[in-house]
């Protein structure tokens, strides 16, 4: 199926305030390593941890204890691409390299997988075991198993491949790259690997794809400054969300992500530089802007993070990592939505 509706942008309330202002700041430095790939931060565990690239290492930072730990050190590359989960680390590289770590042993393996630039990786559980998937630029999704990291089979698409993101139920995967397409896949057991839905995003590339803690909903974010997002029960994009610095390049919106806990219902995304916006994933009609940079200059966003319980967010930029606290009473005082 295709969807060929596209509609306006979804015109919002911006008078919402879902993350408590003064956010706490933590001197840690994100390098980007490629101009439009901006998810080098994740906080996979607990909110006080995060973790990030600084160069060719990857670290942990404590924000209890203020205490940097490397987690990979000295790699041979500058990671491109950066995931945790699972009880599972991984770092990819420009020239197709990649580094995963299982947390909890000693297990570790450093290898090359082919092709061409890691642009994003994705741990996830499947019904069939761990999976690592690897977004890469020459047009495929190799997917791996952990921790044996065998190549169990490479999906191939009509463009380089940017992102992909499995479902928290395990049963879906989307997809998005060089060109305004989206692909669904069916990824159960039975199924496979099995392309059920091509859609249609804006007008550029998409660099980011996220699902809502439900399974239900899918987002994915646009060079042109716009977030999609659909509801698996229709062909027809739920709503269009622009960025605060839309149609401008510095507006382009790098990466996407969902709550994943409780009743927030959060959708946060990040743009080129100095701002980021949380939207209520129940309504898709309120938002927060909030700007990351000092008035009057710019700063570069190198990616965003929620906390698994929702009640922090991290924003990485070049030489610090703001922390934020989500107003996680008022967003539970909130009837819930008939959308959700």
């Amino acid at each position: 199926m295709s969807a060929t509706y596209i509609p306006q942008a979804q015109i919002l309330r911006d008078n919402c305030e879902f993350l408590k202002p003064n956010p706490r700041v933590h001197s840690q430095r994100l390098t980007i390593q490629h101009w439009q790939l901006r998810d080098l931060i994740t906080c996979p565990k607990t909110s006080e941890e995060f973790i990030y690239v600084n160069q060719n290492t990857v670290n942990c930072y404590n924000t209890r204890t203020k205490t940097t730990t490397p987690l990979m050190k000295d790699l041979t590359f500058q990671p491109t691409s950066l995931t945790a989960a699972c009880g599972y680390l991984a770092a990819g590289g420009q020239r197709n390299q990649l580094m995963v770590r299982q947390m909890n042993s000693n297990w570790f393996a450093h290898t090359s997988v082919g092709g061409s630039i890691n642009n994003a990786l994705c741990i996830s559980e499947h019904l069939g075991g761990t999976r690592l998937l690897i977004s890469n630029n020459d047009e495929t999704i190799k997917v791996y198993s952990l921790p044996g990291l065998q190549r169990l089979t490479s999906i191939q698409f009509p463009t380089a491949v940017n992102y992909a993101s499995v479902s928290p139920d395990g049963r879906k995967m989307v997809a998005v790259g060089d060109s305004n397409q989206v692909f669904l896949y069916d990824i159960s057991v039975a199924a496979g690997y099995q392309k059920i839905g091509t859609y249609t995003a804006t007008t550029e590339a998409s660099f980011s794809c996220a699902w809502n803690q439900s399974s239900e909903k899918f987002a994915v974010a646009s060079q042109d400054g716009y977030v999609s997002v659909w509801d698996i029960r229709s062909s027809e994009k739920m709503c269009k969300l622009g960025s605060k610095q839309q149609p401008q390049s510095k507006g382009a919106t790098r990466c996407v992500k969902f709550s994943s806990s409780g009743s927030i219902d959060l959708l946060m995304y990040s743009e080129h530089v100095s701002y980021v916006n949380l939207v209520d994933a129940r309504t898709f009609n309120d938002r927060q802007v909030v700007r990351v940079a000092p008035p009057n200059n710019d700063e570069h966003v190198s990616g965003i993070a929620l906390s698994p319980d929702s009640k922090v967010c991290f924003v990485g930029l070049e030489h610090s990592v703001l922390e934020y606290d989500v107003d996680t009473v008022t967003r539970r005082s909130f009837p819930a939505g008939s959308l959700i």
